[in-house]
């Protein structure tokens, strides 16, 4: 009896190691605190988020805006160089 409690106990420990050695292979954003876009605008905040996509592998932007609206094109930028640096 005492043989395969410990076998089971080794198959325990071995199951336990094995499922610790598993890692996910999905690149997410790295980072624990959000980007701080108290006292933005809308548009600015919007920018941000799709800049951030972007860094993410989502190319999104709003190209009218980007090319016509300074808030969204700095905080497109902004949002981009925030996710990428914690993603890298």
């Amino acid at each position: 009896m005492s043989t395969n409690k410990r076998m089971i106990s080794v198959v325990m420990i071995v199951n336990i190691l094995m499922l610790g050695a598993c890692s996910s292979t999905h690149k997410g954003p790295k980072f624990k605190k959000p980007m701080d876009t108290s006292g933005k605008s809308p548009v600015y905040v919007r920018g941000a988020e799709d800049g951030c996509a972007t860094a993410n592998g989502d190319y999104t932007k709003n190209h009218e805006d980007f090319n016509n609206n300074i808030e969204y094109h700095e905080g497109w930028f902004a949002g981009r160089r925030y996710c990428e640096v914690r993603n890298g």
